[in-house]
């Protein structure tokens, strides 16, 4: 594209000049091209969390329009004079680009959707600074440090603490807000329970009624109004702290008006009506922000601050310095050859930019209710609030007794299944049990291994994964009779143990067990889920959770608990492993596409 070609671009007076529209055009969609292309496999995640969590990140679609609409409402000041584009910016975006190529293919450790959105927003502030100059930044370094921040979705293992602490607050806070309504409750850990007419309604303050969604969404609010409707820094400041007490106080309304509804009928807290009451709420919440922003207006009488008088120009077109041909050259250049030489990276590491979602190869439910000695007594079926809370529809929560054995104790046996869900925290009893009101008993959890457990499984003769051979274990189908050989997970069979007590019963011990299978590997943490299955290394990623948990009086120990689940474990292992995918299966197609 020649853009000092005279029939596209009019002269102006001394070095600066100023594009036509249509040269204008495709020069700024050029650089969108090239950008998107750069950083593609960031924004397709991005986006497609905004689309399918739109309750928790929706209004990051919104957030470049709003950033648009402020460099829009500075747009005099911006062009009062040709726009002078600096060579400075061009190492901005280097950084930004290679810290993006750190955070993608670099080591493990680092590769994180927000590392990674970092090095994207670093390379934006390099390209506005390359194109628009140092003056003009003085209005636009905002309006782009909005977009950067507030466009981008946080993962779960960095709101998990805060998501924790906001259902505690908002626990709390309903229990003070309802015993001033006259209402006899009691708390325990994030669960509260009504009583009501003889009877007893819990109102269970799940992770969706934490606040961090409304927290969130004012955050990003607050700005944009501190930035548009108030004049001084520190009205700015105190507006943007505000969101937070205001979140949080009209999300314990919120929680109480569920509680109070939830005596009239337990379905008002939860499915879609328990979403409709914290969008209702939304309305109030906005005019008790704006409200504050009233007050902190009055609080300044008479501003002797004055806006900067913006230079009136005859013309007040998009006007560059002729370096603008330079630096628009060097950016396309660097932004192509760094996407080669990522692309290049990506392959000699052999890293999968993109994690593609495996499906089941039978639904979980079809894990047959008979195993062996076990017989299931109760299927648990989640409401949509627990659903979401859980985050993924493919769950069987189901009770077992072993009917014919030395313990008829109910095993509360759960599996839950995840595919391309990378940095997704699972619920786990370490979280859960403790927000029941449970007490951990021991000071951390432990991995325990599982006594002479897969003693008759044997090692694939041909399959292997990270150098270990398959176990290969055999089942009787129920459906058919036929025996059927599956390939079990590979790694060290151990399983991660807690104890708890129940505050209410003290003579009662409740000992939970879990683990993962990841892309076929067996991991007995959160975080060893992610080194199996999110590394990059595999063109496909899921994991699930298998945890079991009983109950017992005060002698119930770990040994107990142990010896009650391997045999459990035996029989339900094989048959969760059928609905799974077959790892090996999984690998060799994506090798042959």
């Amino acid at each position: 594209m020649n853009m000092s070609n005279p029939t596209a671009i009019s002269s102006n007076t001394g070095r600066a000049f100023c594009p036509s529209v249509s040269a204008l055009a495709l020069a700024v969609a050029t650089v969108l091209i090239i950008f998107t292309w750069m950083f593609w496999s960031f924004l397709l995640r991005q986006v497609r969390f905004a689309i399918e969590f739109q309750a928790d990140w929706g209004h990051t679609l919104v957030i470049p329009f709003i950033a648009g609409w402020f460099v829009w409402l500075n747009r005099e000041r911006i062009l009062a004079s040709p726009l002078k584009p600096s060579f400075t910016g061009l190492l901005l975006v280097l950084l930004g680009v290679g810290w993006f190529s750190v955070a993608s293919i670099g080591p493990v450790l680092f590769r994180h959707h927000n590392l990674m959105g970092m090095g994207v927003g670093i390379t934006i502030f390099g390209l506005v600074l390359a194109f628009c100059g140092w003056r003009a930044m003085r209005w636009m370094w905002f309006p782009v440090l909005y977009l950067v921040v507030f466009s981008q979705t946080v993962s779960d293992r960095f709101l998990e603490i805060i998501t924790f602490q906001l259902q505690g607050i908002a626990t709390v806070g309903a229990e003070i807000g309802l015993s001033i309504l006259g209402y006899d409750v009691s708390r325990n850990g994030h669960v509260i329970d009504i009583y009501h007419e003889g009877r007893i309604v819990p109102l269970n303050i799940a992770e969706a009624c934490s606040g961090m969604r409304m927290l969130v969404a004012f955050l990003a609010l607050g700005v944009a109004m501190a930035y548009r409707g108030l004049d001084t820094f520190w009205q700015r400041i105190v507006l943007v702290l505000m969101a937070i007490p205001t979140a949080v106080f009209v999300n314990i309304l919120r929680v109480v008006t569920l509680g109070i509804l939830s005596t009239l009928d337990s379905n008002f807290a939860s499915g879609d009506f328990h979403s409709m009451v914290g969008l209702l709420w939304l309305i109030p919440a906005f005019f008790i922000y704006l409200g504050i922003m009233w007050i902190l207006k009055l609080l300044v009488l008479d501003d002797d601050e004055e806006d900067e008088p913006v230079t009136a120009s005859e013309d007040m077109s998009l006007r560059f310095d002729r370096r603008i041909i330079g630096v628009f050259v060097a950016c396309i250049a660097l932004l192509a050859v760094s996407k080669v030489g990522f692309s290049y990276g990506a392959e000699a590491l052999q890293v999968h930019l993109q994690t593609h979602p495996v499906p089941l190869r039978r639904s979980l439910s079809l894990i047959p209710s008979s195993l062996g000695t076990f017989q299931s007594v109760h299927d648990v079926q989640y409401d949509a609030s627990h659903v979401e809370q859980l985050g993924t529809n493919s769950y069987i929560s189901r009770v077992y007794v072993d009917q014919f054995g030395r313990s008829k104790r109910p095993l509360q046996f759960h599996v839950a299944y995840y595919t391309d869900q990378i940095d997704a925290v699972p619920h786990v009893p370490d979280r859960c049990m403790t927000a029941a009101g449970m007490v951990q008993r021991s000071a951390e959890p432990e991995n325990v291994p599982l006594p002479g457990f897969g003693g008759t499984w044997v090692d694939d003769p041909v399959n292997q994964l990270d150098g270990t051979p398959y176990p290969l274990a055999n089942r009787v189908d129920a459906a058919s009779g036929d025996e059927v050989t599956v390939r079990m997970p590979v790694g060290d069979r151990l399983v991660r143990h807690m104890e708890f007590v129940d505050p209410r019963h003290p003579d009662r011990r409740v000992h939970a067990g879990y683990f993962f299978v990841a892309n076929g590997r067996w991991k007995a943490t959160p975080a060893g889920v992610k080194m199996a299955a999110f590394t990059g290394g595999d063109r496909h990623a899921y994991y699930c959770k298998v945890q079991v948990v009983a109950n017992g009086d005060a002698g119930f120990d770990r040994d107990a608990f142990f010896s009650e689940i391997c045999p459990f474990l035996s029989q339900t292992l094989p048959e969760v492993m059928r609905s799974l995918p077959d790892w090996s299966e999984v690998t060799s197609s994506s090798e042959t596409d």
